[in-house]
């Protein structure tokens, strides 16, 4: 059920309270986005959030809401009701393998629902700023220059879950300025921490490593290209960025853009080195041939500079705190 009709913006002073309305709450960067703005809220603050299951009960002072983005009608009446000032959009399909093998499903779930969320947000929250979680992966073959690339840098989607995010920056681009709403591009790295799906590379090694603890697995772990290297950033440290953005959306142009990374690429044996150094035991690693997935891209990292400058934001969490609680929390994971 959603909220009441009659909430509405509360001003104090010259200050109009944020109201900040979150999609995808269920996913991996929703759910710590969700805890983390809950625990930032002041007095008189409102979260809400939204994704197609709701499966557990919402922090204190939030709403959380079952519905789908292409239940534009359901939608529009919540976004109405909820009248937000800041928009955070997660929701989506974000594997770059799962979209490779339904580009149908990827297109409708990040381009058509995110058209609708736009004309919801147009409709019932004039005024407000909707932030785009995009991806670092539309700059796809530009990456081949070898550095870490900046906002300048012309976009060369490679796959189908990058064409969608590209897509998405430039339907927000066309439609939201001329209704008066801003719009904030973000392009956040490969991000990891506790909770990711399995289908990632990090998470992967991590419970594989937790069931051959547990004794349910052969002591061989299974990897596929580790020589690749990545921007990988903290979970925590994405949605500080986020809440950072949040904070400062006054300050900027109508339609932005920001890369939200390291500036460093790391190999992925880093990582995996990193989380054998945490193994309670000793295994073995093969490489299976089912992992080796086919990428012309060797190196890819991006320049958050225009981020840092733009709101002070850093990312602060050192990657062998994020491998720590990547692998306790795997192995909570295994046990349950």
């Amino acid at each position: 059920m959603g909220p009441r009709r009659d909430v509405r913006r509360v001003e104090q002073g010259e200050r109009t309270l944020p109201r900040i309305l979150i999609t995808g709450v269920g996913g991996f960067v929703g759910r710590h986005a969700l805890r983390a703005l809950a625990e930032a809220q002041a007095p008189g603050d409102a979260l809400a959030g939204l994704d197609l299951h709701i499966s557990k009960a919402a922090p204190e002072g939030a709403i959380l809401a079952a519905i789908d983005l292409l239940d534009r009608d359901g939608l529009s009446r919540f976004v109405a009701g909820f009248a937000p000032t800041h928009i955070l959009h997660l929701a989506g399909l974000s594997s770059v393998s799962q979209a490779g093998g339904s580009p149908a499903e990827t297109w409708q779930a990040n381009v058509v629902g995110l058209l609708n969320l736009a004309e919801a947000v147009i409709a019932g929250a004039p005024g407000s700023t909707l932030l785009f979680a995009s991806s670092g992966e539309v700059y796809g073959r530009a990456f081949l220059a070898g550095t870490a690339l900046d906002e300048r840098t012309v976009p060369m989607p490679a796959n189908t879950y990058a064409r969608t995010k590209l897509a998405g920056e430039r339907l927000l681009a066309d439609v939201l300025p001329a209704a008066g709403i801003r719009s904030v591009a973000l392009r956040p790295f490969n991000h990891i921490g506790p909770g990711q799906d399995e289908r990632f590379v990090v998470a992967s090694f991590a419970c594989q490593i937790a069931r051959i603890e547990a004794g349910l697995s052969e002591p061989v772990l299974e990897v596929g290209d580790l020589s690749a290297r990545r921007d990988f950033l903290d979970v925590g440290d994405v949605v500080a960025a986020y809440a950072a953005v949040i904070r400062r959306t006054d300050d900027f142009e109508t339609a932005s853009i920001f890369n939200v990374g390291s500036g460093r690429a790391r190999p992925i044996s880093e990582l995996l080195d990193g989380l054998r150094e945490r193994a309670r035991v000793p295994f073995e690693i093969r490489i299976a041939t089912d992992r080796l997935r086919p990428s012309e891209i060797p190196t890819a990292s991006g320049d958050a500079s225009a981020l840092t400058r733009a709101t002070g934001w850093q990312p602060r969490i050192a990657l062998a705190n994020s491998l720590a609680r990547i692998l306790d929390e795997a192995r909570t994971r295994i046990q349950s």
